[in-house]
């Protein structure tokens, strides 16, 4: 961590605490902006320009454009690419070429909120209503291939019945809300009365409460055939998430990968070629039901 970060950090810390104390309705406000607020790339647009060979297009929810790109013929079954937490469509490019090679049309998009998407508060619930739109807009959706929080939104969308999907694939999904609101708060010193208030908050703005959207919570009863990824040296999402998640959705598989983290284990060949081989119905390294250990 630099050292112009942490000072940013605690100065946010200090005064989030000070308010809390003599403010509590206000810092409670604050919590809830501050958790919606993806961290935005200051190179979003460089980023877009790895996507140069796509067809790009916007689809519109809520009355923000989310940007999305298109690789291969219109006639061919899709597969979405969606994105975590601060994350962009360009973290997904190492799918799409083994995607491309199965034959299918292959559909990645930035989070609203992320990259050049518009918005600037966002939260679980609206990436299931985007995964929903973008499937609807491109039609013929085959499979969904997503990252951490995308995950979830993509089970929820399932759930929700926003999107029909035969096959998805998760890499390093979360499986616990509640949790990692908590991280979320020993990072900024948030007393757990402020975080129990931001969570009420979040949950009146979305009309539904966080235990109804936990992926273990709606996984037993989703159809589509699903693989879980995950590195057993995830520190930003532990492993046990995965093998959570993999453990509650019927029949899913898990494939554990060794020393790629959060973020790296999306460009690694291996784990792209696997999630292309089972969207495709092929046999993947992970070929026995979750979990594995």
């Amino acid at each position: 961590m630099s050292a112009a970060f942490s000072l940013s950090r605690i100065s946010t810390n200090v005064r989030f605490s000070a308010s809390t104390l003599l403010f509590p309705e206000l810092a409670g406000a604050w919590a809830e902006r501050m958790f919606l607020t993806p961290p935005r790339a200051r190179d979003a647009a460089a980023s877009a320009l790895d996507l140069i060979d796509a067809r790009n297009t916007f689809v519109e929810h809520k009355r923000r454009l989310i940007s999305t790109w298109r690789w291969g013929s219109r006639d061919a079954p899709a597969v979405l690419l969606a994105h975590g937490w601060g994350g962009s469509a360009a973290q997904m490019r190492g799918f799409v070429f083994p995607l491309l090679q199965a034959g299918y049309r292959v559909i990645a998009y930035d989070q609203p909120a992320h990259g050049v998407s518009e918005g600037k508060l966002t939260g679980l619930p609206d990436f299931a209503d985007v995964l929903g739109e973008v499937a609807a807009y491109y039609g013929n959706v085959h499979g969904v291939i997503a990252h951490s929080l995308g995950g979830a939104g993509a089970a929820l969308a399932l759930a929700w019945g926003k999107a029909q999907y035969r096959r998805i694939v998760l890499v390093s999904p979360p499986s616990d809300l509640v949790g990692y609101s908590r991280r979320f708060a020993r990072w900024y010193w948030m007393p757990e009365p402020v975080r129990r208030a931001m969570q009420k908050a979040i949950e009146e703005r979305y009309g539904v409460l966080w235990e109804e959207i936990e992926v273990p919570r709606v996984a037993p009863r989703l159809n589509a055939q699903a693989l879980v990824i995950h590195d057993r040296d995830d520190r930003l999402m532990p492993w046990t998430h995965g093998a959570k998640v993999a453990r509650h959705w019927p029949n899913a598989r898990l494939l554990s990968t060794d020393g790629l983290g959060h973020r790296r284990i999306l460009a690694d060949e291996t784990v792209t070629r696997s999630a292309a081989d089972f969207i495709a119905g092929r046999a993947t390294a992970a070929d026995s039901p979750a979990p594995l250990y």
